[in-house]
């Protein structure tokens, strides 16, 4: 389960890296014009902001972002129709790059321990088998004792 998990975190990191960093180069300008806070409770509350697509007025965009009112942003949009704003400093850069990174080196050792129980699970199997469906290769007169004569 760990590893299905964390091949869903790596798909996860890898869309929202591509997103952030607008490495496919379909960022829109957005011309904030809203912003307020949603949220709360345990989770904390984040800003939200809205305003127009710049070049296309009829469109308009909410992204998760602090920001200001009269403010331009690029956000770029995500597979599941949400907008990220697009990050262009080395810190992200580096973020998004590195996490990834780290999510598929979990998943490869969730992917050793997985394996690991799988083969321990199937030699118990496969010795289960032995015992309870074959003879062992000992004769019927064999008690366990060495045959060996204590002394007296």
């Amino acid at each position: 389960m760990f590893t299905l998990l964390s091949v869903a975190a790596v798909a996860w990191t890898v869309i929202t890296g591509i997103v952030r960093l607008d490495l496919l180069d379909n960022a829109v300008q957005v011309r904030l014009t809203e912003c307020h806070q949603e949220g709360g409770g345990r989770a904390g509350s984040h800003s939200v902001c809205s305003g127009p697509q710049v070049g296309d007025e009829t469109r308009t965009v909410e992204i998760q972002y602090e920001g200001q009112p009269g403010e331009v942003v690029r956000a770029a949009q995500k597979p599941w129709d949400s907008y990220d704003p697009v990050e262009t400093g080395f810190v992200a850069w580096g973020i998004w790059v590195l996490v990834p990174v780290v999510c598929l080196m979990a998943t490869a050792g969730f992917g050793v321990l997985t394996g690991r129980e799988i083969c321990r699970v199937r030699q118990q199997f496969r010795g289960h088998d032995r015992v309870s469906g074959a003879r062992s290769g000992h004769g019927d007169d064999d008690d366990g004792s060495s045959g060996a004569v204590a002394p007296v």
